[in-house]
């Protein structure tokens, strides 16, 4: 896993807010699954971060925006989005490597 300062910043406050208000619903808003994390295992891994710490899980767009719920379908239905975005992600990253390779190889090195 990256190290991402803000994002483990704003982790360590959401837990912070839980564990001083317990009773109260702590939500962690992202604009989309693909900014949480970079593939399928880290998504779920954070996911379930989120869950055991008591947070709640939002996502403002995406084909799963609104609330996350980890309980039957909503578990099955995140992980088959995880794999799709980790795919889109590895897409995204092809296409790059294979640009800079053709503008290259025409004497371009973008940067």
């Amino acid at each position: 896993m990256r190290v991402r300062p803000q994002f483990e910043a704003a982790l360590a406050v959401a837990r912070e807010i839980k564990a001083h208000a317990p009773h109260c619903r702590v939500i962690f808003t992202v604009n989309e699954m693909k900014r949480l994390g970079r593939d399928a295992a880290e998504l779920t891994a954070l996911a379930d971060h989120l869950t055991a710490h008591g947070l709640v899980l939002e996502m403002l767009a995406g084909p799963l925006q609104g609330m996350y719920d980890p309980s039957g379908p909503g578990r099955l239905l995140f992980g088959f989005f995880a794999a799709m975005a980790e795919t889109e992600r590895e897409n995204i990253r092809e296409a790059t490597l294979e640009g800079l390779d053709a503008a290259a190889r025409k004497g371009n090195h973008g940067g």
